[in-house]
Order: structure tokens, then C-alpha cells, then sequence
């Protein structure tokens, strides 16, 4: 997909645009084949039309905020000079939040969800 039509489609859709704007049209284009990739990857079946394109990318911009990527790593809190870290439960999900909304679960985690159903099936039989 082309860097500037999802330029467009983020000026003209979202209002919180920093990590967007504020990185250079190299790194613009790298988010959208990134976000492409990823997209492609966990929705298979999905066309990757340039809202779900762009939500991505916007997300996979503001993962490179340092906060953020404390948040991805679990970490709750940072003090220097006590040079204690504290750690949450959790993690900052990959796939972009309205990207999860509009398409839902990724194809992984319905594999996952499938095989754990299947294990828990009986098949056939009586009970004695």
C-alpha cells in the first residue's frame, strides 16, 4: 500500500497523529510494509484495506515511544536512583486496538482457542 494514501487517510481520519507526524517518510513507509506484514500474518483472510492499514501503522509507531516500550516489556515503574524496576502483569498487545475491534481475534489465536476446545471434547462412549 502506498505511504501517502494512508498519510492521507490519517490526516483526514484520526486525531492523535504524533507518532505518525512526527517521524520521516522513510520511517512512514517502513510502518505501513511493517503494518502490512503483520496484518497479513495474523488475519490471513482479512483484506487489508487502508484503515486497517493505517491503524497498524500508527500503532506500530507509537510501540517506538520509549514509555512504551517499557509497557511492552511488563515494566510498571522505573526509579533511578534506587535503580528499582517493578514489573506488571500483561503486555502491550501487538495488534493495533481498533484493528482488534474491526477484525477480531487473530487466525493464532483462534488455532489456540480451537485446539483447547478439542481437548476438552468427548467423543463417543458411555459413562460407567
Amino acid at each position: 500500500m502506498d505511504r501517502v494514501v494512508v498519510d492521507s487517510w490519517i490526516a483526514a481520519n484520526l486525531l492523535d497523529t504524533d507518532a505518525w507526524d512526527q517521524v520521516s517518510e522513510q520511517k512512514q513507509t517502513v510502518a505501513v510494509v511493517q503494518a502490512e506484514r503483520n496484518l497479513a500474518r495474523w488475519y490471513p483472510a482479512a483484506e487489508l484495506v487502508v484503515a486497517l492499514v493505517s491503524y497498524q501503522a500508527v500503532w506500530e509507531l507509537q510501540g517506538n515511544d520509549p514509555t512504551l516500550k517499557y509497557q511492552k516489556h511488563n515494566v510498571k515503574s522505573v526509579s533511578d536512583n534506587g535503580e528499582s524496576i517493578s514489573y506488571k502483569d500483561g503486555q502491550r498487545d501487538v495488534v493495533a486496538p481498533d484493528v482488534r475491534q474491526i477484525l477480531g481475534s487473530t487466525a493464532e489465536e483462534l488455532k489456540a482457542e480451537e485446539e483447547a476446545a478439542a481437548e476438552q471434547r468427548q467423543y463417543g462412549g458411555e459413562l460407567v
